[in-house]
């Protein structure tokens, strides 16, 4: 069970902030690449677009969301 200070403290380290970090770049240059080339195959588009909302995602996990998957397990 992870607790809410493990948490906090997990999003708090370095290792983490460098992840997050480099999901953001991610995230900014994909939507930067997909200003430039959308609609010149919806396909792509449509992957890229997925791949921006994932990245986002992992962003905003929570610890409930955790919870819930660890009662799942």
């Amino acid at each position: 069970m992870i607790t809410k200070d493990d948490f906090i403290d997990w999003k708090k380290n370095p290792v983490t902030q460098t992840f997050f970090a480099a999901l953001i770049t991610k995230i900014n240059l994909g939507a930067t690449e997909l200003s430039y080339s959308a609609g010149m195959d919806s396909q792509e588009d449509r992957f890229k677009c997925g791949m921006l909302r994932a990245f986002r995602e992992v962003l905003e996990v929570d610890l409930e969301e955790l919870e819930g998957e660890s009662d799942n397990a």
